[in-house]
């Protein structure tokens, strides 16, 4: 059986398809929402990311489908800054590493183009495996995991009905 830490590995050099890599729009946004600020598994609990932080993240994710591409690409836009500001000071801090894909993967999406999110998901993956102990990364990326799983199925039955 190959360990989580493996799994995650294999998702960061594409042997291993990520959460979110497909579905309904607003279902993988809603997704990456809560990546940075679900109170179980979301980077908020990740030490050194504070909740305002990532409810900030969070509700740039959820507007993303649904807002004026000018608006929220502006927005986008002022967070890749402070990702890159927060990099410059700590190149291996993942959780900002994570933003800087959101932000990327957002202006991708706004134009028009595809984005797997696969490295947002593993930076998100590796800042809970940097800064917690492994069985609790490992709680918690199962459980993103999960809640993954459950939600494209239930957005393939809803498309289905």
């Amino acid at each position: 059986m190959t360990s989580l830490v493996d799994q995650v590995y294999f998702m960061a050099n594409g042997q291993v398809e990520t959460p979110a890599t497909e579905g309904p729009s607003a279902v993988r946004w809603g997704w990456f929402a809560d990546l940075y600020a679900h109170p179980h598994w979301g980077l908020v609990t990740v030490p050194g990311f504070s909740q305002a932080e990532a409810q900030t993240v969070a509700s740039l994710c959820r507007a993303t489908p649904i807002a004026s591409v000018d608006s929220i690409s502006a927005r986008w836009d002022v967070f890749e800054q402070l990702a890159a500001i927060k990099l410059d000071r700590a190149p291996s801090d993942f959780a900002w590493a994570a933003v800087a894909n959101s932000a990327i993967d957002a202006r991708d999406y706004l134009a028009g183009g595809n984005f797997s999110g696969a490295e947002t998901v593993t930076s998100a993956f590796w800042a809970h495996f940097s800064t917690q102990p492994a069985a609790v990364a490992e709680s918690q990326i199962s459980a993103a995991i999960e809640a993954w799983n459950t939600r494209f199925h239930s957005s393939a039955r809803g498309a289905a009905a």
